[in-house]
Protein backbone atom coordinates (compact mmCIF):
# COMPACT_ATOMS: atom_id res chain seq x y z
CA UNK A 1 0.00 0.00 0.00
CA UNK A 2 2.84 2.37 0.92
CA UNK A 3 4.28 1.78 -2.72
CA UNK A 4 1.49 2.22 -4.25
CA UNK A 5 0.76 5.43 -2.59
CA UNK A 6 3.97 6.38 -2.63
CA UNK A 7 4.10 5.78 -7.15
CA UNK A 8 0.54 8.55 -7.07
CA UNK A 9 2.31 10.88 -5.25
CA UNK A 10 5.50 10.44 -7.55
CA UNK A 11 3.31 11.13 -10.68
CA UNK A 12 1.52 13.41 -9.34
CA UNK A 13 4.30 15.61 -8.68
CA UNK A 14 5.37 14.84 -12.68
CA UNK A 15 2.00 15.82 -13.54
CA UNK A 16 2.35 19.11 -12.35
CA UNK A 17 5.85 20.24 -14.16
CA UNK A 18 6.30 22.72 -16.46
CA UNK A 19 6.84 20.86 -19.50
CA UNK A 20 7.74 23.93 -21.18
CA UNK A 21 10.71 25.09 -19.40
CA UNK A 22 12.00 21.40 -19.81
CA UNK A 23 11.67 20.83 -23.45
CA UNK A 24 13.04 24.95 -23.58
CA UNK A 25 16.17 23.67 -22.16
CA UNK A 26 16.27 20.46 -23.75
CA UNK A 27 16.08 22.19 -27.21
CA UNK A 28 18.84 24.17 -26.52
CA UNK A 29 21.17 21.38 -25.31
CA UNK A 30 20.43 19.49 -28.87
CA UNK A 31 21.27 22.84 -30.50
CA UNK A 32 24.32 22.87 -28.43
CA UNK A 33 25.38 19.02 -29.22
CA UNK A 34 25.01 19.47 -32.99
CA UNK A 35 27.46 22.91 -32.38
CA UNK A 36 29.64 20.94 -30.19
CA UNK A 37 29.98 18.23 -33.35
CA UNK A 38 30.61 20.50 -36.00
CA UNK A 39 32.93 23.01 -33.83
CA UNK A 40 35.22 19.64 -33.15
CA UNK A 41 34.39 16.39 -35.23
CA UNK A 42 37.38 17.08 -37.62
CA UNK A 43 40.07 16.76 -34.62
CA UNK A 44 38.42 14.55 -31.94
CA UNK A 45 34.66 12.90 -31.20
CA UNK A 46 35.61 12.85 -27.58
CA UNK A 47 33.96 16.24 -26.80
CA UNK A 48 30.79 14.78 -28.50
CA UNK A 49 30.42 11.94 -26.73
CA UNK A 50 31.02 13.45 -23.82
CA UNK A 51 28.36 15.61 -24.10
CA UNK A 52 26.05 13.43 -24.53
CA UNK A 53 26.94 11.71 -21.28
CA UNK A 54 26.83 14.67 -19.45
CA UNK A 55 23.57 16.35 -20.95
CA UNK A 56 22.04 12.45 -19.62
CA UNK A 57 23.41 13.12 -16.41
CA UNK A 58 21.87 16.49 -15.83
CA UNK A 59 18.48 15.19 -17.31
CA UNK A 60 18.76 12.75 -14.51
CA UNK A 61 19.80 15.18 -11.80
CA UNK A 62 16.84 18.46 -12.96
CA UNK A 63 14.11 15.42 -12.50
CA UNK A 64 15.95 14.34 -8.82
CA UNK A 65 15.97 17.78 -7.37
CA UNK A 66 12.36 18.77 -9.18
CA UNK A 67 11.31 16.10 -6.32
CA UNK A 68 13.19 17.63 -3.44
CA UNK A 69 10.84 19.99 -1.77
CA UNK A 70 12.90 23.17 -2.47
CA UNK A 71 11.64 24.86 1.13
CA UNK A 72 14.68 22.36 2.78
CA UNK A 73 17.51 24.78 1.32
CA UNK A 74 15.78 27.53 3.94
CA UNK A 75 15.79 25.51 6.67
CA UNK A 76 19.52 24.14 6.19
CA UNK A 77 20.65 27.46 4.38
CA UNK A 78 23.50 28.13 6.59
CA UNK A 79 24.83 24.78 6.05
CA UNK A 80 24.74 25.25 2.31
CA UNK A 81 26.55 28.71 3.00
CA UNK A 82 29.06 26.76 4.84
CA UNK A 83 29.24 24.56 2.38
CA UNK A 84 30.21 26.58 -0.52
CA UNK A 85 32.73 28.28 1.19
CA UNK A 86 34.42 25.06 2.36
CA UNK A 87 34.28 24.38 -1.49
CA UNK A 88 36.09 27.06 -2.85
CA UNK A 89 38.49 26.98 -0.15
CA UNK A 90 38.98 23.74 -1.20
CA UNK A 91 40.48 24.77 -4.72
CA UNK A 92 43.26 26.76 -3.63
CA UNK A 93 44.01 23.50 -1.70
CA UNK A 94 43.26 20.85 -3.78
CA UNK A 95 43.00 23.07 -7.05
CA UNK A 96 44.05 22.48 -10.31
CA UNK A 97 45.32 26.02 -12.43
CA UNK A 98 44.70 26.61 -15.94
CA UNK A 99 45.24 29.52 -18.13
CA UNK A 100 46.01 31.24 -15.07
CA UNK A 101 43.26 30.67 -13.12
CA UNK A 102 42.89 27.92 -10.31
CA UNK A 103 39.15 27.20 -10.35
CA UNK A 104 38.48 23.56 -10.70
CA UNK A 105 39.21 20.34 -8.26
CA UNK A 106 40.17 17.35 -10.48
CA UNK A 107 38.47 14.23 -9.74
CA UNK A 108 39.22 11.96 -11.88
CA UNK A 109 36.45 11.14 -14.29
CA UNK A 110 35.48 15.21 -14.05
CA UNK A 111 36.91 18.66 -13.08
CA UNK A 112 34.48 20.12 -10.71
CA UNK A 113 34.15 23.76 -11.01
CA UNK A 114 32.90 24.91 -7.14
CA UNK A 115 32.38 28.72 -8.19
CA UNK A 116 29.78 27.55 -10.65
CA UNK A 117 28.03 25.91 -8.01
CA UNK A 118 28.54 28.94 -5.91
CA UNK A 119 25.97 31.09 -8.04
CA UNK A 120 23.09 28.51 -7.28
CA UNK A 121 24.04 28.44 -3.62
CA UNK A 122 24.32 32.09 -3.31
CA UNK A 123 20.62 32.36 -4.35
CA UNK A 124 19.27 29.68 -2.10
CA UNK A 125 21.16 30.98 1.04
CA UNK A 126 20.33 34.76 0.12
CA UNK A 127 16.87 33.96 -0.26
CA UNK A 128 16.41 32.84 2.87
CA UNK A 129 18.46 35.93 4.19
CA UNK A 130 16.32 38.10 2.74
CA UNK A 131 12.87 36.52 3.52
CA UNK A 132 14.27 35.40 7.42
CA UNK A 133 15.78 38.71 8.18
CA UNK A 134 14.39 41.59 6.02
CA UNK A 135 10.31 41.07 5.73
CA UNK A 136 10.27 44.71 4.60
CA UNK A 137 11.64 46.54 1.63
CA UNK A 138 15.27 48.01 1.66
CA UNK A 139 15.36 51.25 2.95
CA UNK A 140 18.68 52.94 2.77
CA UNK A 141 22.01 52.24 2.10
CA UNK A 142 22.44 51.00 5.53
CA UNK A 143 20.36 47.26 5.24
CA UNK A 144 21.95 46.90 1.43
CA UNK A 145 25.09 46.94 2.83
CA UNK A 146 24.33 45.34 6.00
CA UNK A 147 22.75 42.49 3.67
CA UNK A 148 25.91 42.50 1.21
CA UNK A 149 27.86 40.96 4.05
CA UNK A 150 26.43 37.46 3.43
CA UNK A 151 27.88 37.93 -0.60
CA UNK A 152 30.97 39.19 -0.09
CA UNK A 153 33.24 36.37 1.81
CA UNK A 154 32.20 33.96 -1.36
CA UNK A 155 32.16 37.10 -3.58
CA UNK A 156 36.14 37.73 -2.21
CA UNK A 157 37.00 33.98 -2.19
CA UNK A 158 35.85 33.78 -6.82
CA UNK A 159 37.92 36.79 -7.27
CA UNK A 160 40.79 35.43 -5.61
CA UNK A 161 40.70 32.18 -8.14
CA UNK A 162 40.60 34.98 -10.17
CA UNK A 163 37.24 34.55 -11.02
CA UNK A 164 35.80 38.08 -12.60
CA UNK A 165 32.50 36.87 -14.61
CA UNK A 166 31.44 34.84 -11.79
CA UNK A 167 32.16 37.52 -9.38
CA UNK A 168 30.21 39.78 -11.23
CA UNK A 169 27.27 37.47 -11.57
CA UNK A 170 27.18 37.41 -7.55
CA UNK A 171 26.76 41.09 -8.01
CA UNK A 172 24.17 40.35 -10.26
CA UNK A 173 22.31 38.08 -8.14
CA UNK A 174 22.92 40.51 -5.23
CA UNK A 175 21.14 43.14 -7.65
CA UNK A 176 18.21 40.98 -8.96
CA UNK A 177 17.21 39.56 -5.57
CA UNK A 178 16.70 42.56 -3.37
CA UNK A 179 15.28 44.64 -5.98
CA UNK A 180 12.69 42.09 -6.48
CA UNK A 181 12.06 41.68 -2.57
CA UNK A 182 11.79 45.55 -2.40
CA UNK A 183 13.92 48.58 -2.24
CA UNK A 184 12.95 51.96 -2.88
CA UNK A 185 13.93 54.60 -5.22
CA UNK A 186 16.43 56.47 -3.94
CA UNK A 187 18.52 53.49 -2.10
CA UNK A 188 18.40 52.66 -5.78
CA UNK A 189 19.98 55.87 -7.50
CA UNK A 190 22.40 55.73 -3.96
CA UNK A 191 23.19 52.83 -5.08
CA UNK A 192 23.95 53.04 -8.78
CA UNK A 193 25.94 55.83 -7.83
CA UNK A 194 28.33 53.81 -5.75
CA UNK A 195 28.94 51.29 -8.25
CA UNK A 196 29.82 54.39 -10.91
CA UNK A 197 32.43 55.78 -8.34
CA UNK A 198 33.69 52.18 -6.97
CA UNK A 199 34.94 51.57 -10.90
CA UNK A 200 37.64 52.95 -11.08
CA UNK A 201 39.21 51.58 -7.86
CA UNK A 202 38.03 48.22 -8.84
CA UNK A 203 39.86 48.33 -12.21
CA UNK A 204 43.10 49.82 -10.72
CA UNK A 205 43.15 47.82 -7.16
CA UNK A 206 41.22 44.75 -7.49
CA UNK A 207 41.79 43.32 -11.41
CA UNK A 208 44.34 41.03 -12.24
CA UNK A 209 46.55 42.31 -15.66
CA UNK A 210 45.29 40.01 -17.56
CA UNK A 211 42.23 41.45 -16.43
CA UNK A 212 43.04 44.86 -17.11
CA UNK A 213 44.28 43.56 -20.74
CA UNK A 214 40.45 42.58 -21.60
CA UNK A 215 38.99 45.46 -20.56
CA UNK A 216 41.53 47.10 -22.74
CA UNK A 217 41.32 44.48 -25.54
CA UNK A 218 37.15 45.26 -25.57
CA UNK A 219 37.65 48.86 -26.15
CA UNK A 220 40.60 48.26 -29.08
CA UNK A 221 41.00 45.23 -30.37
CA UNK A 222 42.70 46.05 -33.62
CA UNK A 223 45.56 47.16 -31.02
CA UNK A 224 47.03 43.59 -30.79
CA UNK A 225 45.52 41.90 -33.41
CA UNK A 226 47.89 38.53 -33.09
CA UNK A 227 48.14 38.56 -28.73
CA UNK A 228 44.76 39.85 -26.77
CA UNK A 229 42.48 40.71 -29.07
CA UNK A 230 42.94 37.42 -31.34
CA UNK A 231 39.79 35.71 -29.86
CA UNK A 232 37.46 38.47 -30.24
CA UNK A 233 38.70 39.29 -34.00
CA UNK A 234 38.18 36.03 -35.41
CA UNK A 235 35.21 35.58 -33.55
CA UNK A 236 33.50 38.80 -34.91
CA UNK A 237 34.79 37.48 -38.16
CA UNK A 238 32.69 34.24 -37.60
CA UNK A 239 29.44 35.97 -36.71
CA UNK A 240 29.90 38.22 -39.28
CA UNK A 241 31.02 36.09 -42.16
CA UNK A 242 27.30 34.28 -41.36
CA UNK A 243 25.15 36.77 -42.74
CA UNK A 244 21.35 36.19 -42.46
CA UNK A 245 21.01 32.28 -42.50
CA UNK A 246 24.62 31.16 -42.52
CA UNK A 247 26.98 29.11 -44.14
CA UNK A 248 25.33 26.14 -42.96
CA UNK A 249 25.39 23.05 -40.35
CA UNK A 250 29.09 21.46 -40.45
CA UNK A 251 30.30 23.83 -43.22
CA UNK A 252 32.11 26.94 -40.69
CA UNK A 253 35.26 27.45 -41.34
CA UNK A 254 36.58 29.51 -38.39
CA UNK A 255 36.43 26.70 -35.69
CA UNK A 256 37.84 23.83 -38.54
CA UNK A 257 40.97 26.00 -39.66
CA UNK A 258 41.70 26.56 -35.64
CA UNK A 259 41.33 30.50 -35.92
CA UNK A 260 39.16 30.50 -33.07
CA UNK A 261 40.35 29.04 -29.97
CA UNK A 262 37.85 27.60 -27.26
CA UNK A 263 35.22 26.92 -29.73
CA UNK A 264 33.03 24.58 -28.13
CA UNK A 265 33.64 26.16 -24.99
CA UNK A 266 33.18 30.09 -24.52
CA UNK A 267 32.41 30.42 -27.98
CA UNK A 268 30.46 28.30 -28.96
CA UNK A 269 27.94 30.75 -29.63
CA UNK A 270 30.68 31.82 -32.64
CA UNK A 271 30.90 28.73 -34.37
CA UNK A 272 26.58 28.80 -33.90
CA UNK A 273 25.79 32.00 -35.40
CA UNK A 274 28.50 31.20 -38.00
CA UNK A 275 27.03 28.25 -39.51
CA UNK A 276 23.24 29.43 -39.04
CA UNK A 277 23.10 32.97 -38.94
CA UNK A 278 21.22 36.11 -37.79
CA UNK A 279 17.83 33.42 -38.46
CA UNK A 280 19.80 31.03 -35.94
CA UNK A 281 20.62 33.20 -33.65
CA UNK A 282 17.19 34.74 -32.87
CA UNK A 283 15.93 31.25 -32.69
CA UNK A 284 18.40 30.62 -30.48
CA UNK A 285 17.53 33.84 -28.47
CA UNK A 286 13.77 33.10 -28.72
CA UNK A 287 14.51 29.55 -26.98
CA UNK A 288 16.25 31.61 -24.18
CA UNK A 289 13.74 34.12 -23.73
CA UNK A 290 11.05 31.05 -23.44
CA UNK A 291 13.24 29.85 -20.94
CA UNK A 292 13.55 32.91 -18.32
CA UNK A 293 10.09 33.31 -19.15
CA UNK A 294 8.87 29.70 -17.85
CA UNK A 295 11.50 30.67 -14.72
CA UNK A 296 9.65 34.15 -14.02
CA UNK A 297 6.32 32.79 -14.52
CA UNK A 298 7.18 30.14 -11.87
CA UNK A 299 8.40 32.50 -9.39
CA UNK A 300 4.99 34.67 -9.67
CA UNK A 301 3.12 32.03 -8.70
CA UNK A 302 4.96 30.68 -5.98
CA UNK A 303 3.35 30.00 -2.82
CA UNK A 304 5.99 31.82 -0.92
CA UNK A 305 8.31 34.58 -1.38
CA UNK A 306 11.24 32.62 -0.62
CA UNK A 307 10.27 30.13 -3.85
CA UNK A 308 9.62 33.87 -5.93
CA UNK A 309 12.97 35.24 -5.24
CA UNK A 310 14.60 31.75 -5.83
CA UNK A 311 13.03 31.61 -9.56
CA UNK A 312 14.00 35.13 -9.79
CA UNK A 313 17.93 34.57 -9.19
CA UNK A 314 18.22 31.59 -11.23
CA UNK A 315 16.60 33.88 -13.93
CA UNK A 316 19.69 36.56 -13.06
CA UNK A 317 21.73 33.85 -13.47
CA UNK A 318 20.36 32.56 -17.16
CA UNK A 319 19.82 35.76 -18.28
CA UNK A 320 23.58 37.25 -16.78
CA UNK A 321 25.35 34.62 -18.48
CA UNK A 322 23.52 34.87 -21.98
CA UNK A 323 23.71 38.63 -22.50
CA UNK A 324 28.26 38.70 -21.34
CA UNK A 325 28.58 35.51 -23.45
CA UNK A 326 26.48 36.54 -26.57
CA UNK A 327 28.12 40.63 -26.15
CA UNK A 328 31.76 38.90 -25.90
CA UNK A 329 31.44 37.20 -29.16
CA UNK A 330 29.81 39.98 -30.65
CA UNK A 331 32.71 42.49 -29.60
CA UNK A 332 30.22 44.73 -27.62
CA UNK A 333 31.48 43.23 -23.98
CA UNK A 334 34.46 42.51 -22.44
CA UNK A 335 35.76 38.59 -22.74
CA UNK A 336 35.23 37.57 -19.20
CA UNK A 337 34.74 33.76 -19.26
CA UNK A 338 31.15 33.17 -18.62
CA UNK A 339 30.01 30.50 -20.51
CA UNK A 340 26.33 30.47 -22.65
CA UNK A 341 24.87 27.65 -20.24
CA UNK A 342 23.44 24.80 -21.99
CA UNK A 343 25.23 25.94 -24.99
CA UNK A 344 28.64 25.97 -23.89
CA UNK A 345 30.56 22.38 -23.31
CA UNK A 346 31.35 21.64 -19.68
CA UNK A 347 30.29 19.08 -17.12
CA UNK A 348 29.99 21.45 -14.17
CA UNK A 349 28.06 23.65 -16.34
CA UNK A 350 25.51 21.42 -17.29
CA UNK A 351 24.78 19.76 -13.74
CA UNK A 352 24.80 23.64 -12.49
CA UNK A 353 22.12 24.76 -15.06
CA UNK A 354 19.63 21.45 -14.68
CA UNK A 355 19.96 21.41 -10.78
CA UNK A 356 19.07 24.96 -11.43
CA UNK A 357 15.96 24.43 -13.73
CA UNK A 358 15.32 21.53 -11.24
CA UNK A 359 14.98 23.29 -7.99
CA UNK A 360 12.76 26.10 -10.19
CA UNK A 361 10.27 23.21 -10.82
CA UNK A 362 10.25 22.14 -7.52
CA UNK A 363 8.88 25.78 -6.86
CA UNK A 364 6.07 24.46 -9.01
CA UNK A 365 5.78 21.04 -8.05
CA UNK A 366 5.52 21.79 -5.00
CA UNK A 367 2.55 23.89 -5.02
CA UNK A 368 -0.89 23.50 -3.53
CA UNK A 369 -2.30 25.82 -6.77
CA UNK A 370 -1.58 23.18 -9.30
Amino acid sequence: MKNNRDLRVLLKKIKKMNYGMFINAILISIISGITIYSATHTKTLMFFKKDIIWTILSILVYFIFSMIDYRVYRRYSRVIYGFSAVSLIAVFVFGASRLGAKRWIDLGFMSLQPSEFAKLFMVLTFAALLVNSYNSKFYGLKDVMKSGLHVLPIFLLIMKQPDLGTSLTLLAIFGVMIFVHGIDTRTVTMMLGSVVGFLPLAYFFLLKDYQKTRILTFLNPEKDLLGSGWNVTQSMIAVGSGGIDGKGILQGTQSKLKFLPESHTDFIGSVYLEETGLIGGGVLLLLYYALIYNIVRIGNNSEDEYGRLVCYGVAAIIFFHTTVNLGMIMGIMPVTGLPLLLMSYGGSSYIFTFMMLGIVQSVRVHSSKY
